[in-house]
Formats: C-alpha cells, structure tokens, sequence
C-alpha cells in the first residue's frame, strides 16, 4: 500500500510537473535575516514532482565523495508550502521511507541556511568564505517558480538535466546548484576550489594545493560529455 501511495503521489506530482514545471528555489546565501544585501555563496534550484539523482560540485575534485542519494520535493495542497525528502540512491523512485525530511511553509521568504548548503557536505559542498573565527548564521531566500529556476546573479550554475540528446533546457532540466562568482566551494586535505565568472562571462573552477592553482574546468554545454551536464555563468557585465 505504501509503495502504491508513492506511486500515485509521484505520478501526480509529475503530471503537475509537465503541465506547468515548478522549481522550488534557494536563492543564494546572505549574511543577514532580512535577505536585503546582494546574495553570496551557494544557491540550489529543484523541479518539483521528481526523483532526482544528487550530487554536489564535490565530486569533479574529490574520489571519496560520499554516495550520491535521491531527493523528491512536493509541493503542499494550499500551493504555498513544500516537502523535501532525501532517500537511498538504490530507491530510484523515492517510494520508500526516506532518510530525512524537511518541510516548508511558505514561499518568498528569508530562512536560515537549510542543512545541505553547509560546508562540504554530502550533497552540496560549500566552504563559506565569510566566516572570521567562528559560526555565524547563514540565510538564504526561498521562492518558487514556473517555467524556469531561480538562480542569484553573477554565479556559476551547475545545472543537471534528463536528456538523452544534445538539448539542456529548463523543461528537462532536474536540478541547478549555483555558486557567486568567487566561492571557496571546498576546503579539505590541502586542497582548496572556487570557482570565478570572468569579464568573458565564462566559468571557471580552480584547484589550489600549496599555494598553486591550476584551471580545472571552463563551461560544458549539453554537448559534451555526459550530455546531460551544463556549466555556465549567468553574469552580467
């Protein structure tokens, strides 16, 4: 019964999916509970409705990353509200019980930093570059959109995409993780990333160990393999 009530909340959210694509969307990190000041840090876009497949910008840098696991977020029967619910990646579909589960309430607001946007973390890895001797909390905007995700401006996007061509776009686009231009994205073992958007408005990812740094990666179009990644800058000089 439970797995057949997966199936039918899946098979609905999907429907709702293809008839008008939502993204729920963590807008950027901000030092302050307002959400006022121009966005800094990690960003993360999700299409609604589906079982997707996570894995953060640590894996291009590091072996031992851990396994990848599946995240599925519904949206609430009053529209305003959400559920995100992370589950084993041998659960393809997300019908089983998950491994944790946050709720929403509302949209357009300010929120603290949810878990998955801390520092080298499983899912997402992010160094914060903003913190001077100790822990300080961390915001980020939640909204929800139609048709497209919701990324802060001048960031690498890292987007996914279910594609079995050479065409990314929004409509099969899974999820999108965004870092500012500038991001310290991971910090372990001597070895350090960020990752820069230049005047050309191109990505690029530096690796840095002992004070040298060499260019890991530039932009990948849907083209590339695997083509169902895209790596870009949404800057706008």
């Amino acid at each position: 019964m439970k797995l057949l009530f997966g199936l039918i909340l899946l098979i609905v959210n999907c429907y709702l999916i293809n008839a008008n694509k939502l993204f729920v969307n963590f807008i950027g990190t901000y030092n302050s509970y307002t959400c006022s000041e121009s966005p800094i840090g990690t960003g993360f876009s999700m299409a609604l409705g589906q079982c997707v497949q996570m894995q953060g910008i640590v894996s291009y840098v590091s072996s031992s990353t851990a396994e990848p696991t599946n995240w599925l977020a519904t949206l609430g029967g009053d529209g305003d509200s959400f559920t995100l619910k992370q589950f084993h990646s041998s659960d393809k579909l997300c019908t089983e019980n998950p491994i944790n589960t946050i709720k929403y309430n509302k949209f357009d607001t300010c929120i603290a930093q949810p878990s998955f946007l801390t520092p080298n973390n499983s899912l997402l890895a992010n160094q914060n570059n903003n913190k001077n001797g100790g822990e300080s909390q961390l915001y980020t905007k939640l909204t929800l959109s139609q048709n497209a995700p919701s990324y802060a401006p001048n960031s690498v996007i890292i987007g996914r995409y279910d594609t079995n061509d050479t065409v990314c776009n929004y409509n099969n686009q899974k999820y999108g993780i965004s870092y500012s231009t500038g991001s310290l994205i991971y910090n372990e073992n001597g070895v350090s990333v960020y990752v820069v958007c230049d005047q050309s408005n191109q990505s690029i990812l530096f690796q840095c160990q002992n004070d040298q740094c060499i260019q890991s990666f530039t932009d990948t179009s849907c083209v590339d393999s695997p083509n169902d990644l895209q790596i870009y800058c949404n800057s706008n000089f």
